[in-house]
């Protein structure tokens, strides 16, 4: 999914950017800073962006812009909230592109397809999750951890094939083909990964869980 410059017409990549930065600013403005102003939670934050930025440098490629990498998407949100899961991804976005793994003029399509969607729906289900349904160990990590997780890939995805074909980067023929067919097959292992990992942080270090308290889901279950 990491789009390259290659045939992004100017129009495509202002557009792009046109619909990220005023996210980003909103991120900067309205993140609750002091939850990383100590070295140990800005130790865990910048760790958890070297390893999204390490998943996203390993793609299974089949052409530019036609590869699948899971997102983590789920993971960081879960852990940091949406402001401070936009900003990781996007210094792991920052990070590819440097190397060359995705172009500049297509980083706030990037940024739009790997960030601000899977963010925004593992967001929203989290929220839902908190306020509609009962506060349980196992909905928080069946639903917040492996189903948003997979659902944000789908999503992420199928707004990359729109956006590739719209904007003449690949037939629809070639997408039908090469890269539409295997997005549900993804989803699976990125639910999968970002379900076991949240499970893992919750049961042996929940407090780097931002969304999660033993309180509430935990005592007295």
């Amino acid at each position: 999914m990491n789009l390259h410059d290659s045939g992004l017409s100017l129009v495509w990549s202002l557009l792009g950017f046109g619909l990220y930065l005023p996210v980003l600013v909103w991120a900067l403005k309205t993140a609750p800073w002091h939850k990383i102003s100590d070295k140990p939670s800005q130790h865990v934050f910048l760790g958890a962006t070297v390893i999204v930025f390490l998943t996203w440098n390993s793609v299974a490629s089949i052409g530019p812009g036609l590869g699948f990498h899971l997102l983590l998407a789920a993971l960081v949100t879960l852990m940091f909230g949406a402001q401070f899961a936009l900003m990781s991804l996007s210094i792991a976005l920052l990070g590819i592109s440097i190397l060359g793994s995705a172009g500049w003029m297509a980083f706030g399509l990037n940024a739009l397809i790997m960030a601000v969607i899977p963010v925004l729906v593992v967001w929203r289900i989290a929220v839902w999750s908190y306020q509609a349904l009962e506060r349980n160990f196992f909905v928080f990590i069946l639903l917040n951890g492996f189903l948003a997780a997979s659902i944000s890939v789908i999503a992420a995805s199928a707004v990359a094939a729109l956006v590739m074909a719209q904007s003449g980067l690949y037939t629809l023929e070639v997408l039908e083909r090469s890269f539409i067919p295997y997005i549900p097959l993804i989803a699976i292992p990125e639910g999968f990964v970002n379900g076991v990992l949240i499970l893992a942080l919750v049961i042996m270090k929940p407090q780097w869980v931002s969304c999660f308290t033993d309180e509430q889901y935990l005592k007295g279950k």
